[in-house]
């Protein structure tokens, strides 16, 4: 439908690198020598002090667009809120684009899909033998906090229940809930002494307590930090080599929100889903888990932001979008727009980065239908059209 410029090569030692195909012209090939050299580290702006430049794209800006794709493009005009647009299929990158005072070197909070982030790490740590199964207890990692004082359903809650949100706390996500929270001086043993509304296992309730909990699951497992375990088997080995992320005032680090990241590495994440758990010919996640979490198991129940819909279902932290009641569409979905959407049957990624903290707070839910109109619906089919 148009020329593409280069196929991607995911490589753990860069950012991302391409494989230049034969036709590209020289001036094109120039520029990707640049950003190659940049990449390097042998020529740094960052380090001059200067305004980063979107220089380290690796779509070349003039690459011709199909009328259809432009017309799509168009759209984000109507954005002020969105900062970065990645959209890749077999491989090839369509779309890369920075906007709003976004660039390739901006870090944004990915709020809420920094949970599929961590399930993949939680899939990880099964494989490698520091959790059992899914339906080990919660409680085992925590006999500290085992005390005559805990609702006996603490002791029925598995870590099943924690990546289904079906832990059986009353939790509505709120302002109010999260002030609470961050008022606590151990965040672990504020949760742990939530009230329940169900019994774990029976009714899905969406709120981040249930993951920071699983990543201080993950803490006390592996003996070491979420953020030191995810680094050694799942970030270094994408060529991650550089994340933010929040922790609690005892140390663990934020289950729900708190990670930052570049849109070029929730890229990579997106890719390692679509590969079924592959990059560069190691198994870094295992197949089985990426197929597991991203299958819808908690009926289509919508989102919050939707409205409660019924095209949206859950799986083991991955939202699942119903496309024409037969194409499921698994993405990570953070407050403000973030999104790594994975379209398996066409072999697509699609990324958006946001300004994570909308302004008035209402308006959240206007910008995240845009922006799920703009991937579930423009996008989606055009990708499903051959394009």
């Amino acid at each position: 439908m148009y020329p593409q410029l280069a196929k991607i090569c995911l490589n753990p030692n860069y950012s991302l690198v391409f494989m230049i195909k034969k036709r590209c012209s020289l001036r094109n090939l120039a520029s990707i020598i640049i950003a190659h050299f940049l990449v390097l580290g042998i020529v740094t702006i960052a380090a001059c002090g200067g305004a980063q430049k979107n220089s380290d794209k690796l779509l070349d800006q003039d690459e011709p667009k199909s009328e259809e794709l432009s017309k799509i493009l168009r759209k984000t005009e109507k954005m002020p809120y969105l900062k970065s647009l990645i959209i890749l299929k077999n491989g090839e990158l369509i779309v890369e684009e920075y906007m709003n005072g976004g660039s390739p070197h901006q870090f944004y909070d990915i709020r809420s899909a920094s949970k599929s982030i961590l399930s993949a790490v939680l899939g990880i740590a099964i494989r490698s033998g520091y959790i059992e199964s899914l339906d080990q207890k919660v409680i085992d990692f925590f006999p500290e906090y085992n005390t005559k004082e805990l609702d006996p359903r603490v002791y029925d809650l598995r870590i099943r229940h924690l990546i289904t949100m079906k832990s059986g706390f009353k939790i509505k996500e709120t302002g109010k809930v999260y002030q609470q929270l961050y008022k606590s001086k151990d965040w672990i043993e504020h949760i742990l002494h939530l009230p329940f509304k169900s019994n774990p296992g029976k009714q899905f309730n969406y709120h981040s307590f249930n993951t920071h909990l699983l990543s201080a699951t993950i803490t006390k497992a592996t003996g070491m930090s979420t953020l030191e375990y995810a680094t050694q088997v799942l970030f270094t080995p994408l060529g991650i080599t550089k994340v933010f992320w929040e922790k609690d005032p005892n140390g663990y680090y934020i289950g729900g929100w708190g990670l930052s990241l570049k849109a070029q590495d929730m890229a990579k994440f997106g890719m390692l889903y679509i590969n079924d758990g592959f990059f560069q010919g190691t198994q870094v996640v295992p197949s089985e888990w990426v197929k597991l979490s991203t299958i819808e198991r908690s009926g289509m129940i919508g989102t919050y932001y939707s409205g409660w819909n019924k095209t949206y279902g859950y799986g083991y932290l991955w939202w699942v979008k119903r496309l024409d009641n037969k194409i499921d569409i698994p993405f990570a979905m953070g407050h403000g727009g973030q999104r790594i959407a994975i379209m398996p049957n066409v072999n697509a990624v699609m990324v958006t980065q946001a300004e994570p903290n909308p302004k008035p707070p209402s308006s959240s839910f206007k910008r995240h239908r845009a922006i799920d109109s703009l991937l579930f619906e423009k996008f989606a089919y055009f990708l499903l059209n051959g394009s």
